[in-house]
């Protein structure tokens, strides 16, 4: 069954490569680090780490929850900083409103629903419970932290099978968080931790 989040996950991967013919294209957008959503009464920001942005464009918020997209800021200025490369990875936020009923409402519950077919295709993109694996498992303080690896259909060509996905709980709101890269990007199991973790790290301070 599908859920809020796997679809925004599926979605996000189509905006990544968006961002990326826009930027070889020139194109400019802006160069926000920080976004504030309201999910179900409850306020959370978002906040980029070190050289990545908000793509507002990217942003939605409907009664479901909120997706934030954040990306390398030299694919939104199209002005790479320094002549730098840009770092070929995305990382993507989902905060779910309460659900009656739903499977998953605190880390715990989480943590026991994903050892769960159902659970595992909420991990995934491609939604096949059976494709795929979660490679390690690290907690740290209040953030879980998940390495996946997805072996079913990918929304777009190139996209990384094996990534990091992140739950923390902010304002009382379930906070998704994940690293998206593609192949051959050079974003490894180690690399993308990095990222990923200095996000949950930024989005706990921004939420105080």
């Amino acid at each position: 069954m599908s859920t809020p989040i796997s679809d925004r996950l599926r979605a996000a991967a189509f905006v990544v490569a968006l961002l990326a013919l826009a930027a070889c294209e020139g194109g400019a957008g802006g160069t926000a680090t920080r976004e504030t959503v309201r999910v179900g009464g409850a306020s959370v920001t978002i906040a980029a780490p070190a050289g990545f942005c908000v793509d507002r464009r990217s942003t939605d918020v409907s009664s479901a929850g909120a997706f934030v997209l954040v990306t390398d800021c030299a694919l939104l200025d199209a002005q790479p900083e320094g002549g730098r490369a840009p770092v070929g990875a995305a990382m993507t936020a989902s905060v779910s409103a309460p659900e009656p009923g739903a499977a998953a409402t605190t880390l715990a519950e989480l943590e026991s629903y994903v050892g769960t077919p159902e659970g595992r295709a909420v991990l995934g993109r491609s939604g096949r419970g059976d494709a795929i694996r979660v490679l390690e498992t690290v907690r740290q303080g209040d953030v879980l932290f998940m390495l996946v690896e997805d072996r079913g259909p990918q929304p777009i060509a190139g996209v990384d099978r094996t990534f990091w996905r992140a739950f923390m709980e902010v304002n009382g709101r379930i906070a998704a968080l994940s690293v998206l890269g593609f192949e051959g990007s050079g974003i490894d199991a180690q690399s993308g931790f990095g990222f990923i973790s200095a996000f949950a790290a930024n989005i706990r301070a921004a939420n105080g």
